[in-house]
């Protein structure tokens, strides 16, 4: 088969309402030499037949049918069958901009050899409101534009840089490194970007490409709230444990990240047991501001 620049992979669960819009931004993209790997992961609604009456239009929209086995499933069910040079994620309630391809092909033309590219994204609300997500970078970079970064020191100091709807990740990385795993509904996508960074360096651009809606009906981090610290955290604590790596202690600071970020979930559903639980994990004193904040949330609700 013949091979193209991207493969755009978009696992679909009961996304009915929203599969037409994303794929719309997709096709609309400036940049064309892309195919389009729907994989419906036993959705219950017609969210399938939508796509299926868009293929008709639209022959780069091929439609993978499995049972239903989570994200990480049908993600990987997507790279196995990707003929792109390089693979990117879009759930299938989130939209791109326009130039979301553009943006990403400057980076790789400038940033040619990391591990992982990203855009900047904003979080939508039904109100039509956008709320961008600023991560914390070293201010080294603060007049740059698109730019090199560790994922370890940016992620262990604030937001995240990169999620599935923002990244591509080239092929030949996912050779190396492996895809999601499977059978953990939370923190699948942060596990590869660990993996990730372990060997690369990743690229950004500050320009705002990607909305990730927070009004669909089946997100992970609203229906599965853990209250325990998930599989990937407890991986790289075990990493950053027995490592030689420079940048051991931003590594653990990332998994006190993660339990604050779980400690603030679980507060904000009322399971304030859980939260003070998670809150006592001496390593959420590395973050004293943000630790303090949910401590007063605690203490006044």
């Amino acid at each position: 088969m013949s091979k193209c620049q991207f493969s755009v992979i978009i696992p679909l669960y009961n996304k009915a309402a929203h599969i037409v819009d994303t794929l719309y931004s997709v096709i609309q993209q400036h940049v064309s030499d892309f195919e389009i790997i729907v994989v419906d992961d036993g959705s219950k609604d017609d969210g399938a037949s939508l796509v299926e009456e868009m293929h008709k239009q639209e022959p780069r929209i091929h439609l993978i049918k499995q049972t239903n086995g989570g994200v990480s499933k049908a993600r990987n069910t997507g790279i196995a069958h990707a003929r792109g040079e390089y693979l990117c994620f879009l759930d299938g309630d989130d939209l791109w901009e326009r130039d979301f391809l553009s943006e990403i092909s400057e980076l790789i033309e400038r940033f040619p050899s990391v591990g992982a590219y990203s855009t900047a994204y904003s979080h939508r609300f039904k109100s039509g409101r956008d709320t961008p997500v600023l991560p914390n970078f070293p201010n080294q970079l603060k007049n740059h534009e698109q730019f090199e970064y560790d994922f370890f020191a940016v992620a262990s100091r604030g937001e995240v840089p990169i999620m599935p709807s923002s990244c591509c990740i080239p092929k030949a990385v996912l050779d190396e490194v492996g895809g999601f795993p499977e059978g953990e509904p939370i923190g699948e996508d942060q596990d590869l970007w660990i993996r990730i960074a372990y060997q690369w360096q990743m690229a950004y651009s500050r320009t705002i490409c990607t909305y990730y809606l927070q009004e669909s009906e089946n997100r992970a981090c609203i229906n599965n709230v853990p209250d325990e610290e998930c599989p990937f955290s407890r991986r790289l604590l075990a990493y950053a444990e027995m490592t030689q790596d420079s940048r051991r202690k931003d590594m653990i600071r990332v998994t006190a990240n993660h339990l604050l970020h779980l400690a603030q979930l679980n507060i904000l559903a009322g399971k304030k047991v859980e939260g003070k639980r998670l809150l006592r994990d001496t390593r959420t004193f590395m973050l004293p501001k943000r630790r303090l904040k949910w401590e007063l949330k605690l203490l006044f609700s």
